[in-house]
């Protein structure tokens, strides 16, 4: 009976060590995911404020950090480091990872408008949208991928306010390289130039016709000011003047003449 009893509590504290045993389990599972987002938050924080970890991060963070730094703003100089280790890291992306960072790149119209402009830091982001053109989108667009983003992104740059992304599209053009954009993104980019064409030309001619009126009025005002009197220049009224004397000479003549 005792033995029967022994073994029952033997097996009730199995049975507890067992829970206890579940319970640690699925708290230290809960728990692991904890590890990468506090890893992921200090990277982000580290990028965000710069610093001697700064390098570190750099090296640490992935693509959707380096990217979200970005999308975050930063100062121009620190978003170039971002960019260069984004480009060297190029050349280790597989075709998919490749198109979908090019994607993201495009969709933020390659970050030109990240951060505070000024006018230093507005050459930097230019040289840093080239850079990641060039290292992370053109390859991308020789595969034939985003075709529709180009076909957006590219007009969109040209008419953006400041002529920061007007740069960034000369740049690729006057590029020996090919702009990758595509017979849709050039079509749009054509359309887009010829409207502003259009609308500089009517803007023109509207001030023109303006101009045009306002003088013609401003004339009519001042010859009613002066009662119609005609204003001669000096050479129309030296003209005047020997016209009246050839004719006072011809009537005298005719005078003459006659008696």
């Amino acid at each position: 009976m005792v033995d029967e009893e022994m073994l029952d509590e033997a097996m009730l504290e199995e049975q507890g060590a067992e829970h206890t045993a579940e319970q640690a389990a699925k708290q230290a599972d809960q728990a692991r995911p904890a590890a990468p987002v506090a890893g992921a938050r200090r990277l982000r924080e580290v990028l965000r404020q710069g610093g001697e970890a700064f390098p570190a991060a750099l090296r640490e963070a992935d693509d959707g950090l380096l990217l979200s730094a970005l999308d975050d703003g930063m100062p121009a100089d620190r978003a170039t480091r971002v960019v260069v280790e984004l480009v060297r890291r190029a050349s280790e992306r597989g075709p998919e990872l490749a198109d979908a960072v090019c994607e993201k790149v495009l969709l933020a119209r390659l970050y030109l408008d990240a951060g505070e402009p000024s006018g230093a830091d507005d050459r930097l982001r230019v040289r840093n949208a080239l850079m990641l053109y060039d290292g992370l989108v053109r390859p991308c667009a020789q595969r034939g991928g985003t075709p529709e983003l180009l076909a957006c992104v590219v007009p969109a740059l040209w008419a953006a306010r400041g002529g920061a992304g007007r740069e960034v599209v000369r740049r690729i053009v006057d590029s020996r390289q090919p702009t990758g954009f595509g017979e849709r993104a050039w079509k749009e980019l054509f359309t887009s130039a010829a409207e502003e064409c259009r609308e500089h030309e009517a803007a023109a001619a509207t001030a023109a016709r303006r101009g045009a009126r306002r003088w013609w009025l401003s004339r009519r005002l001042r010859r009613g000011e002066d009662g119609g009197r005609i204003d001669l220049q000096p050479g129309q009224l030296w003209v005047s003047v020997l016209l009246a004397v050839i004719s006072v000479a011809l009537v005298l003549i005719v005078v003459l003449a006659a008696r």
